[in-house]
């Protein structure tokens, strides 16, 4: 009997001993349900990005690489909000209705969606604007419309540099406007099979509006046509020449370039026969008739461009050269 009850005394402990061990590791563990917060944003990086603003004189759109400081928003919303600050930069200006602000921006697969306040449809401030100062009163309208297709593509432009960005959606105060509430006629093609009433729609980068070394070439030789504004054209003029001298200042530039009456050149149809930009430097050749010389003569030369700042310019021909 003593046997007995030994053996079945030590059986009992194991058993206990056993549920006690069970009992250990079966226990439920104290987790958390909530997951710790995760900000892919929390260290402030840098970025480089790229405005593009309408230069100061000439009616084309010039890039701005800015480098910012990059926290809590999204590179698109900080673009437009970097774009609204206006230019860091000499010879550029913002083109942008007065008072426009950001109400959201965000992006769907290649696509931006920039919502502005109602301002942007306040008709612009032209006297804050070189060269639209003290327009007619008949060149008005037009000289708003024109506005309003820089101030577009300046957005449209700055976000479709952004990798797999390829077109934005512009719209004000929550609302998909038509061409005509946004004044945008301009923006409109011929051929076009929307109409003024037509819903605008998301638009690609324009590289129309942007300076080319083409477009400076026209922009420089269209002005020699008539009396040349040295005041005007010497910003578009590199700080090298041709022959590899130093560009004079202003005042001493202007007293050795003599006056031609009249204009210093002519030409018919396209003056442009050829551009091939490079990285940093640009050729472009031309034709023209050089009405500095008897008798007249038709001349063909390859001009020299430098990329400076964002903006080209160009290298004083060598005929400019001989007349100092």
């Amino acid at each position: 009997m003593l046997l007995t009850a030994l053996i079945l005394t030590a059986l009992t402990g194991c058993a206990g001993l056993t549920n006690n061990s069970q009992s250990r590791t079966e226990a439920p563990r104290e987790t958390s349900t909530t997951p710790l917060p995760v900000d892919p944003y929390e260290k402030a990086r840098e970025t480089q990005i790229v405005l593009y603003y309408k230069h100061e004189i000439a009616d084309f759109l010039v890039p701005e690489v800015r480098t910012v400081m990059q926290e809590k928003k999204s590179t698109e919303e900080l673009i437009v909000e970097e774009l609204l600050k206006g230019p860091q930069g000499f010879q550029k200006v913002l083109v942008m209705p007065p008072s426009t602000e950001i109400i959201d921006v965000t992006r769907r697969n290649d696509t931006v969606f920039v919502n502005l306040t109602d301002d942007f449809l306040n008709p612009f401030d032209l006297s804050a604007i070189p060269g639209k100062e003290n327009l007619p009163e008949e060149e008005v309208l037009a000289a708003q419309q024109e506005m309003k297709l820089f101030a577009i593509y300046s957005i449209v432009n700055s976000l479709t540099y952004l990798d797999g960005l390829n077109q934005v959606k512009i719209m004000v105060s929550n609302t998909q406007l038509s061409y005509r509430d946004m004044d945008a006629d301009l923006l409109l093609q011929k051929n076009s099979i929307l109409d003024l009433d037509s819903p605008m729609v998301a638009l690609r980068r324009n590289k129309n509006v942007n300076q080319t070394p083409a477009e400076t070439v026209r922009f420089f030789l269209n002005a020699l046509i008539t009396d040349p504004n040295w005041d005007i054209l010497y910003p578009f003029l590199s700080n090298r020449t041709m022959d590899g001298n130093k560009l004079p200042p202003l005042d001493e530039f202007k007293a050795q370039i003599s006056p031609i009456v009249g204009g210093m050149i002519s030409f018919e149809g396209n003056l442009i026969l050829d551009e091939e930009p490079l990285r940093e430097k640009a050729f472009v050749t031309v034709q023209y008739t050089d009405k500095t010389v008897e008798p007249q003569k038709v001349v063909m030369e390859v001009l020299t461009l430098d990329y400076v700042d964002g903006i080209w310019k160009l290298r004083l021909p060598e005929s400019f050269i001989q007349l100092r």
